[in-house]
């Protein structure tokens, strides 16, 4: 299967396409249940070749892991309605 990827400064994959979008995109060959189709951005291309990083595709997991376990904004108003509240009401005692 043939793909037009395009890729940054440090050789890390931006994308990939069926067609050519740009004049600095890369014609590549893949086979149709390459793992590039489905994520992209964890690969390199280096020597004519796609390398995958999977160093850096731990470092996104973890990225998105803390994205998610971040409190919801519902969350942290209750969390700061709380805090106030506590302040409020240890200044009666």
């Amino acid at each position: 299967m043939k793909i037009y990827i395009s890729i940054d400064n440090e050789n890390r994959l931006l994308g990939w396409g069926s067609t050519c979008s740009s004049e600095s995109d890369i014609e590549i060959e893949v086979h149709e249940d390459h793992e590039v189709l489905r994520n992209p951005f964890i690969f390199k291309y280096e020597n004519d070749e796609l390398i995958k990083d999977t160093e850096y595709q731990q470092q996104l997991i973890r990225k998105r892991e803390e994205i998610e376990n971040q409190p919801t904004l519902e969350e942290r108003i209750q969390i700061m309605q709380k805090a106030l509240d506590d302040l409020l009401l240890g200044g009666m005692e």
